[in-house]
């Protein structure tokens, strides 16, 4: 796992910036309500489903296997990764000013000359240091606003991880419910086939007409005919999944779970744990350090800049005497002071545009808090209403079952016309297949809420 900067890191951040111009970093108040909405406040202060381990809510062996592939070889994790490693080495980039700078330089120029004589030239070799004193904090503003910019990426990645996770465990129990509709539709044409023979067998006995023979094939002919869109959705499911986990497209075979496990009660917690768990609040909170630190660093352009040069070497008309160390040597030591006067107004300008861009990334924090705290209450109405939808799906496949077994029996007793037949086999498919999508919605919805809550964020120190 990539190593992340604690959360503690945005208030050292700040400290960075410490006897720098501008302003230091403090969270805005996000005035987030005591609970979410129909959450009693008991139930809103239990410890959060978000706060689980993924292996915690999605327990089932194959699927865990599914989502240690994806984490390790998709290929969204391994671009979030390297744009991890890319933020850190800006981060060096950034604070490298904050050091004095050595190098190695060889400058040649003309030499005047009297007239007659011949042009010569004059050589200057040496080693060279430089560095300019960070008085107004100007460096350190910008080193601060690259580590932010690394912590941004970092809980970039870890949403990415997260909903990585989460569509995962999407594929794999759409793959289930596809398998599950694809068994009982199967399962219902059986029992179809069945009843045509019988039926076949009653019209050669006279018992029976042609037309009941004819509508019994039709009914067989309309679930059969469900089989191949059934087989490409459950093959475009596999290569989307496979994909994801970083696989050529193919087949993904796993023992289909009977049955999931699922909460009855999924406490939501404390709004404001959101700040601390939601990746995409935490990422906007960076980018709201790093845009605040943009500002100091754009008014210390306004002040005056010092810096430190020296210069060791030697001087000659000849080369080779320079780079043979035979050439007199020189050295130079001493301080130079810049102040910017006049520059069409680019300093200033700068600094307006980061003081937009800081109202910009104050607008996305609390446009991000907001849109958390709708994916919750949207999540929890979810993930409540499902549950009922799961009942009323299992009494109907009861009730449909009993209406089915019931129309049989009074067909061959000769006590009801075949219609009865076929209208109670359509309505026990179609009862199976709707309580096959209602397990589905209740297991994308767990999926949704965990994710709504923070995917399980922890903490870890660099």
């Amino acid at each position: 796992m990539m190593r992340r900067l604690p959360y503690a890191s945005l208030l050292a951040l700040a400290l960075l910036g410490g006897c720098a111009v501008g302003p230091d970093y403090q969270r805005p108040d996000a005035n987030l309500p005591e609970n979410y909405r129909t959450v009693p406040q008991a139930a809103a202060a239990q410890p959060s489903l978000g706060e689980l381990d993924w292996q915690a809510v999605f327990a089932d062996p194959p699927l865990q296997k599914l989502i240690e592939e994806a984490l390790a070889a998709g290929p969204d994790a391994l671009l979030a990764a390297a744009r991890v490693r890319e933020a850190e080495a800006m981060a060096g980039i950034a604070r490298a000013p904050l050091f004095p700078q050595a190098q190695l330089s060889l400058n040649t120029s003309a030499t005047a000359r009297a007239p007659g004589d011949q042009y010569t030239s004059t050589f200057l070799g040496g080693a060279g240091i430089s560095w300019e004193i960070d008085l107004w904090g100007r460096y350190r503003r910008a080193n601060e606003a690259a580590r932010a910019d690394l912590l941004a990426s970092e809980e970039s990645l870890h949403g990415m991880r997260a909903s990585l996770v989460g569509s995962v465990a999407t594929y794999y129990y759409q793959l289930a419910s596809l398998r599950e509709i694809q068994a009982v539709t199967q399962r219902s044409a059986d029992n179809q086939r069945e009843v045509l023979r019988l039926v076949k067998r009653l019209s050669a006995a006279g018992i029976s007409s042609a037309a009941e023979e004819r509508q019994q094939e039709s009914a067989l002919g309309a679930t059969e005919a469900r089989l191949p869109a059934l087989r490409r959705q459950i093959a475009e499911t596999e290569n989307a999944l496979s994909i994801l986990i970083g696989r050529h497209p193919g087949a993904i075979p796993f023992e289909t779970p009977p049955s999931l496990v699922i909460p009855n009660l999924a406490p939501p917690g404390l709004p404001s744990a959101l700040l601390e768990r939601r990746p995409d609040i935490r990422r906007a909170e960076a980018g709201l350090v790093a845009a605040n630190a943009r500002v100091g660093e754009a008014k210390a352009l306004f002040f005056p800049s010092l810096s430190l040069t020296a210069i060791f070497g030697g001087v000659s008309t000849s080369l080779s005497d320079v780079l043979n160390g035979r050439a007199p040597a020189v050295a130079s030591v001493g301080p130079g002071l810049l102040q910017p006067l006049f520059a069409g107004g680019r300093i200033y300008f700068n600094r307006e545009a980061t003081l937009a861009r800081l109202d910009q990334a104050l607008i996305t924090y609390r446009k991000t808090i907001l849109g958390a705290l709708g994916e919750v209450a949207d999540s929890l109405t979810g993930f409540e209403t499902t549950a009922e939808a799961m009942e009323i799906q299992a009494r109907r496949v009861e009730s449909s079952r009993e209406a089915m077994r019931l129309a049989d029996l009074r067909f061959r007793a000769g006590t009801t016309s075949f219609l009865e037949v076929l209208d109670a086999q359509r309505q026990l498919l179609s009862a199976e297949t709707d309580q096959a999508q209602s397990l589905l919605d209740r297991r994308t919805a767990l999926i949704r809420l965990y994710l709504a809550l923070g995917g399980g964020w922890q903490e870890t120190a660099r």
